[in-house]
């Protein structure tokens, strides 16, 4: 069996998903195919062909027809590593419904714990994550202090105070405050009355000289630069987008630069390279790829092992091992080996966005990227006003610039419906923005990550290269323009299941198909498709008329549906305060009546957008205000956001005040 830890973490993620969304203990099934298997293996069957052709529903039949496709060893691992995820979720699921049972059923909570993250600054409350023992079992909490109260990392504390069990999702497909909170293994959040100090000096471990140095990282870089400038540059080599303005991060996303502010395997790559430049002609190829390896677990400490880092960091690790050792390294075992370290350290983290765009866009890179690259090269460039050939530095560059096309394809292919899904937008600029930033991108994060270096040692030093610093974020900011262009952010509506595998299935189909008929040697799988196609070609010939007649039929059976008319629909939507009512007429017209309001959260964009996106409803015909209270019309941008409404009462008051 080729590569059984990739097979056994498709089985494991196999059994997430059906803990996470249908709640049910595949153990049994499993446990019977299983035992199904040993008695076709360890059972004598009669080899007489009349007898097994009369046993339709054998045992023997139904394991040689599958083992046409996948091998039994395969269909075994995949079974069992499954059967463990599956019962692990199911277990933790439990755990978090016994603390929430329990710790809502009382009015105050006291407890004992240890500070283990840095403050979160709110505009009216602080908030931290401690760590206590309940039953003698770990659990991590949130808690709510009040401003005054200032705590730190590690410091033993003694509270009182009362129990918030985390929100579940309001609306169809919104925001799961609970399922949030598990991917941090946090169990809900104390609304702290009463707190006192036990210990300020905490033991001392790797995690809180870590964040010491973090926190000293970010301070000092604070010192030396501006605001803008520090906290781009903190967002682009930590990770750290607390300090980022909103308005920036908006940009960012709408211009496809948002993964630079999420440390991925692109920073992991550059700061790699850098410490090759810089270190190689001193150490030497073996000790320049060891001193990469406590840098790069230096890394993941320094940005608390966050999805992303954790996935990039343990596949940069493997490559310089095998390096090292001089083997080479299958990026399916490395991939598969740090997913499988992630999903047994917390299983709800498959539900990270960010977690699922990092692997799915290495898969779609290692998929898609080598066909892509051969059929950009196969494009050839005629040279129409000189008879020279193009110089070998020009040629360089023009495959360079093919490299990062193909690239960039190849990434957003595999991560289309998951953007979809999650964001319901598409950036068609994203292959000059991926163009532009992989010139520039580059040589920022090296000089930026010797910034912040030189910025914990000496801030003097580092005030040195400030200009440089700034120079580059102020070039990311001019990119980030491009989120200002027309068309930059086109709102989709969410796919469904079925139209995300057929996505997938179609991409897969298309990129065998040209695999087959590229290919110069053909193999008896490749013969055997090829001999399958030329069956169906003709048979269709011969049947063109009649599939002609059944392809009309299907079409006019398709508009027949669509304009009977439909039932009416009345969806009310919780806005928190206020009211939202979101009808669909019998003729597919839209009505939006209210649509709810509050001074600190954007309803319109945060709530209502998403929502009838997900419902799968691009546009409103109609918008209806009951009355002028902001609870009711506050948030109303959103007929800006989506720029579609037709018609709508009293349309210069409300477009004039409630402009987004």
């Amino acid at each position: 069996m080729k590569r059984p830890i990739f097979v056994a973490i498709i089985g494991y993620i196999l059994g997430i998903i059906v803990g996470l969304y249908l709640h049910i203990s595949i153990a049994p099934f499993c446990i019977i195919l299983i035992a199904m298997y040993m008695i076709y293996k360890n059972t004598n069957y009669k080899k007489n062909q009349r007898n097994n052709k009369l046993k339709i529903f054998s045992i023997k039949r139904y394991f040689r027809y599958l083992k046409i496709f996948i091998n039994a060893k395969v269909i075994a691992l995949v079974l069992i590593s499954a059967m463990v995820s599956n019962t692990i979720v199911l277990l933790q699921n439990q755990r978090y419904k016994k603390i929430y049972n329990e710790l809502s059923e009382k009015e105050n909570i006291t407890m004992v714990g240890k500070v283990i993250g840095n403050k979160e600054e709110k505009q009216y409350y602080n908030k931290y994550k401690i760590e206590t023992k309940l039953q003698n079992q770990k659990y991590r909490f949130y808690i709510i202090t009040d401003k005054k109260i200032q705590l730190n990392y590690g410091d033993k504390i003694k509270l009182n105070g009362e129990y918030q069990e985390p929100e579940i999702q309001r609306n169809y497909k919104g925001f799961n405050y609970s399922e949030y909170l598990k991917q941090l293994k946090i169990y809900g959040t104390i609304k702290c009355s009463k707190i006192e100090m036990i210990n300020q000096k905490a033991d001392i471990n790797i995690f809180k000289f870590t964040n010491e140095i973090s926190n000293k990282m970010i301070q000092n870089t604070k010192k030396v630069l501006d605001e803008e400038t520090s906290s781009i540059l903190l967002g682009l080599i930590l990770g750290y987008k607390t300090d980022i303005d909103g308005n920036t991060q908006e940009n960012f996303r709408n211009a496809s630069m948002a993964h630079l502010l999420a440390v991925s395997g692109m920073h992991i790559t550059y700061v790699i390279l850098g410490i090759n430049i810089i270190l190689r002609k001193a150490l030497g190829k073996r000790r320049t790829y060891i001193f990469s390896i406590f840098v790069l677990i230096f890394y993941m400490f320094i940005t608390n092992f966050s999805p992303s880092v954790t996935r990039a960091g343990i596949m940069g690790i493997m490559l310089l091992f095998s390096k090292i050792i001089y083997r080479k390294n299958d990026i399916f075992t490395s991939m598969s080996i740090s997913l499988f370290s992630i999903l047994i350290y917390n299983p709800f983290l498959i539900l990270n966005i960010g977690l699922q765009l990092s692997y799915i866009g290495v898969v779609g890179i290692v998929v898609f990227n080598k066909e892509i690259i051969k059929y950009l090269k196969n494009i050839k460039i005629k040279n129409k006003f000189y008879k020279y050939k193009i110089k070998p530095r020009i040629q360089k560059s023009l495959d360079a610039i093919k490299e990062i096309i193909s690239i960039s394809i190849s990434v957003q292919l595999a991560i289309m419906p998951i953007l979809l899904s999650n964001l319901n937008t598409f950036n068609p600029y994203f292959l000059i923005s991926n163009l532009i930033l992989s010139i520039v991108v580059g040589p920022i994060v090296i000089t930026g990550f010797l910034f912040i270096i030189l910025a914990l040692i000496n801030v003097n030093i580092a005030s040195l290269f400030s200009k440089i610093i700034t120079l580059g974020i102020k070039i990311l900011i001019c990119i980030s323009n491009l989120g200002k262009m027309p068309f930059s952010k086109i709102y989709v509506p969410t796919p469904s299941l079925f139209l995300i595998i057929l996505y997938y299935l179609t991409i897969g189909t298309t990129l065998y198909m040209y695999k087959v008929y590229s290919a110069k040697k053909l193999n008896i799988t490749q013969i055997r498709v090829r001999n399958l196609i030329a069956i169906i070609k003709m048979k269709i010939r011969n049947n063109e008329q009649k599939i002609r007649k059944i392809f009309v039929i299907i079409i006019l059976a398709i508009i027949a549906i669509n304009l009977i008319p439909q039932s009416l629909k009345i969806y009310f939507i919780d806005v928190g305060q206020g009211d939202a009512t979101f009808i669909v007429t019998p003729h597919n017209k839209t009505i939006l009546i209210d649509g709810g309001g509050s001074k600190d959260f954007d309803v319109g964009k945060n709530t209502l957008l998403p929502y009838l996106l997900d419902r799968g409803y691009s546009s409103i015909d109609y918008l209806i205000p009951s009355h002028f209270d902001n609870d009711h019309i506050g948030r109303f941008a959103i007929c800006n956001a989506r720029n579609k409404s037709k018609k709508y009462h009293n349309r210069k008051t409300i477009w004039s005040k409630w402009k987004l």
